[in-house]
């Protein structure tokens, strides 16, 4: 009895393990459910240099321009001071919450919304003194402004830009010759899971910086 037990348990461990290895390399369900957090490869991979924010902004057809986030009726915040949309940093669920928000709203008719990220350095995330005892510049906390989606009225996906580190990362390939003839000799995957002959076809936009 004890021995059918282990063994069912290493089954069935081998199989969730299994399915989590095929979900993170296909990407099947794996942002489904918060236990796919358990279970796919990537539990560490997002850490970064930089503190991020998402602003939802939506321009009516006149051009008034108004401010989705944070929600008229309040925003849910889950740990810190950060609200939950901040969360979702590939803005996988951007368009639902974008037209949850204008079906519940009273505005003009709306032309587009975009979703802007915001982007700083998390030295600035120190306190005062340590801050000061580690470097000698002022701290004047400088953020960085990029368009990450293009989004209709009602939620649909128009375009999808890089992120500020991606973006970053874009610098640093195409400042390398080889790299950029490497290539534009051969098809190369997006992000959006779509073969690209060149790297020049990736959609990126100039960065704004805001003092």
């Amino acid at each position: 009895m004890r021995r059918g037990i282990v063994i069912g348990f290493i089954v069935c461990y081998l199989l969730v393990l299994g399915f989590g290895i095929f979900s993170h390399a296909l990407g099947y369900k794996s942002t489904d459910h918060v236990g796919m957090y358990y279970l796919i490869w990537d539990m560490y991979c997002g850490w970064s240099g930089y503190e991020y924010r998402q602003h939802l902004v939506a321009q009516g057809v006149s051009g008034q321009q108004y401010e989705l986030t944070p929600a008229p009726w309040g925003e849910f915040v889950p740990f810190g001071s950060t609200v939950r949309h901040n969360y979702d940093g590939s803005a996988v669920f951007t368009g639902t919450l974008a037209s949850h928000i204008l079906d519940h709203t009273e505005h003009e008719e709306i032309a587009h919304v975009w979703l802007i990220e915001e982007a700083w350095s998390k030295k600035y995330n120190l306190p005062d003194e340590v801050y000061e005892a580690r470097y000698e510049e002022p701290k004047q906390k400088r953020s960085y402004y990029r368009t990450r989606l293009a989004l209709a009225p009602n939620g649909k996906l128009l375009e999808r830009y890089l992120d500020w580190t991606g973006y970053q990362n874009f610098l640093a390939i195409t400042d390398n010759p080889r790299l950029v003839r490497d290539m534009a000799s051969q098809p190369f995957m997006t992000n959006d899971g779509m073969i690209s002959p060149t790297i020049r076809q990736t959609s990126h936009q100039q960065p704004g910086r805001r003092d």
